[in-house]
């Protein structure tokens, strides 16, 4: 009988975990940079220029269509070439948002 009360309870952990991940994730878009935040107690920091991203991509699976929700990435220029971003809300408009703010910075002219 514990048994039949041990998957909700691992279910609703599982949900909980993916909930606090997506709110310690962040995406900020500054006047010519954007800047990639992940985690907790250590926290990552990715900080690449808009006018050095190439590729704008949105992956969404039929569950995540039907949410709302999908995964983003981008291709930059670099070492490190790629960024993804999992499971955000309205993916589509957070790219053509990108998309746009890539077009007014364009490359950069010395």
């Amino acid at each position: 009988m514990w048994a039949l009360l041990l998957l909700p309870a691992i279910l609703v952990l599982f949900v909980v975990i993916r909930h606090i991940r997506r709110r310690l994730t962040k995406l900020v878009i500054l006047s010519d940079v954007i800047r990639y935040e992940t985690g907790l107690f250590s926290k990552t920091t990715r900080t690449e220029q808009l006018a050095k991203i190439q590729d704008i991509r949105v992956d969404q699976t039929m569950g995540q269509r039907m949410f709302g929700m999908g995964d983003l990435s981008m291709e930059t220029a670099g070492g490190s070439s790629r960024i993804a971003i999992r499971s955000i809300d309205r993916p589509q408009v957070a790219a053509d948002f990108l998309m746009e703010q890539v077009k007014a910075h364009g490359p950069q002219r010395l």
